[in-house]
């Protein structure tokens, strides 16, 4: 097969501004760009791409059909088998109310990102209008952030209690909403997040050390660790996964995914070491010229 010379990234057609936030794939794609590798950012689906290889970049947790028929007419694409990455079907730590587990729980939405992005690409104008945004802003307040949980769609930060029982009766009647049994993991004084970061035959295999049980980027130390378990090499084959991040923890030698995202950012604007960071994921772009097109 001959070498792909050019790249569409697609982007859903409201995702403005798109490359301004700090996702990977912009290092990915200036690494290609330096190999004289042509890369467009195509937005919708109005028009055919005819580029080498077509890379979703669609930031919601389910694939809207107009683009998944776009996806799958494409002789050569990333993520083709990726359509549905919510975590109810992928997650080994869901608990009901009535499970015998009796330690604390983590209530997050089904959605990616808190179901931030969903509201942002596909909400419509009345989830706009003035007196939504003032019932989202009074939903903040402590006394009914909890409370609003029964009817949540989307979630300003996750929510731990104590145990499943703990966690109102209405939450596991939320479509909307998970819970999970919470299981950080402890490391050296700390908290270990671990992260797969994967394109093709290549990876990144990251680790978020932070004080906090809740590992946030903005207070963790950076540490390489190992390839991953089996655990998280069997939720990437079964979902399909050829570029994305998985996120995970271990316990008792076995690792457990806490997240799945195909369109992973990174935890500052893109600058020369990210790219540098991203120079071997980008050859996975390799793999694809032996694929039929």
């Amino acid at each position: 097969m001959p070498p792909i010379r050019s790249v569409a990234i697609l982007l859903h057609h409201n995702h403005h501004g798109a490359e301004s936030v700090n996702y990977r794939i912009w290092a990915i794609a200036e690494n290609w760009r330096r190999r004289g590798i042509k890369v467009d950012v195509v937005r919708g689906v109005s028009r055919p791409i005819t580029a080498d290889l077509l890379f979703p970049h669609i930031d919601l947790s389910v694939i809207p059909d107009d683009y998944w028929r776009l996806i799958q007419n494409h002789p050569n694409v990333v993520n083709r088998r990726v359509r549905d990455i919510r975590k109810a079907g992928y997650s080994s730590l869901r608990v009901s109310r009535d499970d015998v587990w009796d330690g604390p729980v983590i209530v997050k939405t089904n959605l990616n990102s808190r179901g931030v992005t969903e509201a942002l690409l596909q909400g419509n104008a009345a989830s706009r209008a003035p007196h939504r945004r003032l019932m989202r802003r009074l939903a903040r307040e402590p006394m009914l952030e909890r409370a609003r949980l029964r009817w949540a769609r989307r979630l300003d930060r996750y929510h731990v209690f104590p145990s499943a029982r703990s966690v109102p009766r209405a939450v596991y009647g939320n479509q909307n909403l998970i819970v999970e049994r919470f299981m950080p993991e402890p490391h050296e004084g700390g908290y270990l997040l671990r992260m797969h970061i994967c394109f093709a035959e290549r990876s990144l295999e990251l680790g978020l050390h932070a004080p906090d049980r809740m590992v946030k980027a903005r207070d963790a130390v950076r540490i390489p660790l190992p390839p991953p378990p089996p655990e998280v090499t069997a939720v990437r084959q079964r979902l399909g996964l050829d570029y994305g991040k998985i996120d995970y923890v271990v316990h008792e030698d076995r690792a457990y995914v806490l997240d799945v995202n195909v369109t992973p950012v990174l935890s500052a604007a893109v600058d020369e070491s990210y790219v540098r960071q991203s120079a071997d994921i980008a050859c996975g772009l390799e793999w694809f010229e032996h694929q039929p097109r």
